[in-house]
């Protein structure tokens, strides 16, 4: 059988994402849009294929991974230099086993092992490796003399602590002996590669020992001679600078970090976060130490990156038009124009979106980007026409978005295809965007561009995909096709995938922009039905069985169990799932899990549910035998229907109190007990009678929660004794009926049973 519930379930949360706003509330029956509708998060930066920039986009999803990139890995550079050092002899596992996942305790079972002659100590992660078997046949002695010496310095370099309280302790002592080590080695050594390493464990040495002015002077001895620019000139370059900000030297300091950034991939992230120009003053004099227009770009991205003053593209451009920092300023400032628009939307949706942004605002920020565009002197011409036709979207200007494509198109390189189907994306979204009326004529010619893009699956075409159907269903609603408009709200993106634009409460809370019994006909008709209504109807969210079920559940909420059998039940009642208790079994304690565990004779479905309510009804008005136990099974099943009942999704779709806002019989256990009432008065049975007063006393106490505002968990499940900071709970209008179980009925066996089962009766009686 369907389980629909698990599926309702799944979607019934009301948060859908505003891919556009747009409105007219002039109108009726249709959701809120504002008058500006913007496309949002379509235009993706990974358009952008620089692995060694790409840690630098503002979408927050690329700052979780960044430091993943293998072009900013130090780990990967470095065994890169060391791979070339050896010739390739060795692999990038085995020397990336030694440098980095081995402990100086596994470098001295080495040096044992070569001693001794002997591999059975050596550690399972090098026993296996290449390179053990030549330190151990004394090969490559002087690099392997620096591997060894780099060991003994990395306890003195690292961070040493337990924990993050702990304090960070030095040993400054065999800190001096290492580096006065370290400046012996690079003397006898003649290797300038080892020459180099040397240096830089000097230097590290040195500037965590915090002596800032033998650091600079150390880098300026031991590399200036060296004529040498590998990684590791680079790596020291940046504890010089480090060592040059810790004495006060801001803006040379962010210089040299500048040049940092931009010559080594895998210092990258540390030269961005220690770059520090970030006001005018600051910004200017560090200019002033570049010695070319080149260094001037690094210094100008690094201030946009970090102020996101994107005023400085404008710099950047004039110094180094093609320049790939350029690129990913643009993404940048699209990214936070984008941003800025939807938090100001955010803040007044009843305005029109800003076009402030930063420095730049918007329209001169377009000019400049189609000006670049334009000269075609950029990196990547095609990509800025792009990125204009992009902005050309969002200002709902269409001729300037086709031109602007065009040229993309005509300048895109063929090996970055995926710009065609983009622009595409976005062309078919503008003719959306642009049609007024949406006719049959339209739908059937949009119809193949409209599954072309849900069929994509690539560029974000998910989001472009919903943000054009929002956009049908805000047309289809000026045009009062309510039930289109709804279907398009409901569309799947892919099989097994519910988006939560439509859920069963929408039918329920506001039935003029769900009109359920409209699209339920839409869905039911074979009448004219055309190409694109067959679309809508295969990729709704829900099925006509569905929709069914979600109409004869709102009846149940509103105890219409005729009409509910009626109409919906009946036609489903093979596909409807079993409850999981029996709605007409009650206990003296609220356990939803308990009653499920219970075996009973017979389970309930909504539609033998609806059914057995209708029958005991009849049964009443028709004889007088077993009133008072029918009276009792009815109770029953409207405590159990509501929040508090083991069958609470026989009315709703999701077990929350906030659902009261929809339906208040959710919440509403006076149904329960009237008759309870009922049932007391029609029977003689004192122990019965007891029962029922017990099962109204607990309707009564879940409505003293919800009209004193004190619905909260800990009141609901906490025992009453726990319960004392609240006194209200004790009001006599909240408990009369516990007085009267106390007062008339303390003889009776249900009595003593409650009174040793309900904590809550227990502290009552005790307690008066």
């Amino acid at each position: 059988m369907t389980r629909i519930i698990s599926k309702l379930l799944l979607i019934v949360s009301i948060s859908s994402f505003l891919l556009f706003l747009n409105s007219d509330n002039t109108k009726s029956c249709g959701p809120y849009y504002d008058e500006n509708p913007f496309l949002y998060g379509l235009f993706e930066p990974t358009i952008i294929k620089d692995d060694s920039l790409s840690a630098f986009f503002l979408s927050p999803s690329f700052f979780s991974d960044y430091s993943q990139k293998r072009l900013l890995n130090p780990e990967v550079d470095n065994i890169k230099e060391w791979k070339d050092y050896f010739n390739n002899k060795y692999t990038s596992e085995d020397l990336s086993n030694i440098i980095y996942r081995s402990s100086p305790e596994d470098i001295k079972i080495l040096i044992a092992s070569k001693l001794n002659n002997t591999y059975s100590i050596i550690p399972k992660h090098l026993a296996k490796s290449n390179i053990t078997k030549d330190f151990i046949a004394g090969k490559y002695s002087e690099a392997f003399k620096y591997l060894i010496f780099a060991k003994e310095c990395e306890p003195q370099v690292t961070d040493n602590r337990k924990d993050a309280w702990s304090e960070l302790i030095r040993d400054t002592t065999a800190m001096t002996e290492l580096l006065e080590k370290g400046k012996l080695f690079y003397q006898e050594t003649t290797d300038k590669y080892l020459k180099e390493r040397y240096a830089y464990q000097c230097v590290r040495l040195a500037h965590y020992k915090k002596d800032f002015n033998l650091t600079i002077k150390l880098f300026d001895d031991l590399f200036n001679s060296l004529n040498f620019r590998s990684i590791i000139y680079y790596w020291a370059l940046s504890h010089k600078a480090g060592a040059i900000r810790s004495l006060g030297d801001i803006t040379y300091s962010s210089y040299l970090f500048s040049i940092i950034f931009d010559k080594c991939l895998s210092r990258r992230l540390i030269a961005s976060q220690n770059f520090k120009s970030l006001d005018a003053s600051l910004l200017y004099e560090t200019l002033d130490y570049c010695k070319d227009n080149h260094e001037r770009t690094a210094v100008w991205f690094l201030h946009a990156y970090l102020t996101n003053d994107f005023g400085s593209m404008k710099k950047l451009y004039a110094l180094e038009p093609n320049s790939a920092y350029l690129e990913i300023l643009l993404t940048r400032a699209i990214d936070k124009l984008e941003n800025d628009i939807y938090e100001y939307w955010n803040r007044d949706n009843r305005t029109n979106w800003s076009n402030q942004f930063i420095r730049l605002d918007y329209p001169n920020f377009y000019s400049f980007v189609i000006s670049c565009a334009k000269k075609e002197n950029t990196l990547r011409p095609y990509f800025w026409y792009y990125a204009a036709g992009y902005l050309s979207l969002l200002r709902q200007d269409y001729d300037s978005m086709k031109e602007n494509f065009t040229s993309a198109k005509r300048l895109t390189t063929n090996d970055e295809p995926e710009y065609n189907n983009r622009i595409k994306i976005l062309e078919i979204l503008a003719k959306v965007d642009a049609q007024k009326i949406i006719d049959e004529n339209f739908e059937s010619n949009i119809l193949k561009d409209t599954k072309w893009v849900l069929d994509l699956k690539k560029y974000n075409s998910d989001d472009a995909f919903s943000w054009m159907m929002k956009r049908f269903s805000e047309k289809y609603y000026k045009q009062q096709d309510t039930a289109k408009a709804q279907m398009c709200l409901g569309f799947r993106l892919g099989k097994g995938d519910y988006p939560e634009t439509v859920s069963p409460i929408d039918y329920r809370s506001n039935p003029g922009r769900a009109p359920l019994d409209k699209i339920i006909r839409f869905v039911e008709s074979d009448y004219n039905r055309t190409a694109f209504d067959k679309y809508l109807i295969e990729n709704f969210i829900y099925t006509k069985k569905d929709l069914y079920e979600i109409r004869g559940t709102l009846l149940l909420s509103k105890y219409d169990f005729e009409n509910a059998l009626l109409w919906n039940f009946s036609n489903i009642k093979n596909d409807l799932f079993l409850l999981p208790a029996d709605p007409f079994q009650m206990n003296l304690n609220d356990c939803h899990d308990c009653d499920a565990t219970v075996l009973t004779t017979k389970l309930y479905t909504k539609h033998s549910f609806a059914k057995r309510m209708l029958e005991l009804e009849n049964e009443i008005k028709s004889t007088s035998k077993n009133r008072a136990e029918n009276y009792f099974l009815l109770a029953n099943a409207y405590y159990n229907i509501t929040y508090f009942g083991n069958s609470w999704m026989i009315i709703d779709f999701y077990r929350s109190h906030y659902s009261s806002d929809y339906d208040p019989n959710y919440l509403d256990c006076s149904k329960a007990e009237e008759y309870y009432l009922k049932a007391i008065t029609a029977s003689n049975d004192k122990d019965f009678q007891a029962r029922c007063i017990f099962m109204a006393a607990k309707c009564e106490q879940n409505r003293f929660y919800i009209d004193k505002g004190f619905f909260q968990s800990r009141d609901y499940y906490y025992y009453y004794s726990d319960c004392e900071p609240n006194p209200q709970i004790k009001q006599e209008n909240y408990r009369m009926y516990f007085k009267n179980l106390k007062d008339n009925y303390s003889k009776t066996q249900f009595y003593k049973q409650a009174l040793k089962e309900c904590k809550y009766f227990n502290y009552f009686v005790t307690n008066k």
